[in-house]
């Protein structure tokens, strides 16, 4: 558990720092259940790392990692239930909110395949709100940092009547601090973003009508639908990822 956890620890923090790929994947139901999932695909910085290493250095090419296994969060909470023990009882229940959260990890050195993804199975959609934050929330503990809400100026919730599904992004009250903030991990991280992709996969119970989201693509069937952009302008634009979807 320990060695999976430091791998996904690495993995995660180098995520941010070359290009990558996030995918949002959400499964709907016809009675708004589902299943939400965000892969990270870090393959790329997985060889960009190996070429940095010595061609020379035989020990090091016979040290290849192999990691397919699927991590319960509950599981980290219970192996973290000490430190979470002196969070106040908001933060506790925020985090216990998330017990039924997976991390799938799958490592391959040799291959060059380094990918981690979130699975959270919801019973209504609307216990997605945030569903992000939450992620990177449930990363700190599991880093044993302090588990504190990212600053953003925008946060996101998940609507879906039988026929409309909505992504809203939704503007945040943050003080001139909290802002001052954001604007200076902002300008610190614009490089990181540079070449890494957002994708959109949503499946849906019935064929897609109409959406307000311009170039989407969909599957021949229309029951999916395909979003991708790059990761700066939503880094910049939250909002340019606020759309509905209407099913026939």
């Amino acid at each position: 558990m320990k060695s999976i956890t430091k791998f996904f620890i690495l993995f995660i923090s180098l995520s941010f720092l070359t290009a990558c790929q996030f995918t949002e994947k959400i499964n709907l139901n016809d009675n708004g259940s589902g299943t939400y999932k965000l892969k990270i695909d870090m393959s790329t910085m997985m060889s960009s790392m190996k070429g940095m290493n010595n061609e020379n250095d035989d020990a090091e090419k016979e040290k290849h990692e192999v990691i397919d296994t699927i991590i319960n969060f509950k599981d980290i909470l219970t192996e973290k239930k000490d430190s979470i023990a002196q969070l106040s009882a908001e933060e506790q229940a925020k985090l216990k909110a998330l017990k039924d959260l997976k991390l799938h990890v799958n490592i391959n050195e040799e291959k060059n395949i380094a990918i981690t993804e979130f699975i959270y199975d919801f019973k209504n959609i609307s216990e997605l709100k945030n569903i992000q934050e939450k992620i990177e929330k449930a990363n700190s503990v599991n880093e044993g940092k302090p588990a504190e809400d990212p600053i953003r100026p925008t946060g996101v919730a998940y609507h879906f009547d039988g026929k409309t599904f909505h992504r809203e992004v939704v503007d945040r009250k943050l003080t001139e601090e909290q802002k001052e903030a954001y604007k200076k991990s902002m300008a610190q991280g614009s490089q990181m973003v540079e070449g890494s992709s957002y994708q959109i996969e949503y499946h849906f119970p019935r064929p897609v009508k109409s959406t307000t989201f311009k170039d989407a693509k969909f599957s021949s069937d229309r029951k999916t639908m395909f979003i991708q952009s790059d990761m700066k302008k939503v880094a910049e634009d939250p909002k340019f990822l606020d759309f509905k979807v209407v099913l026939k």
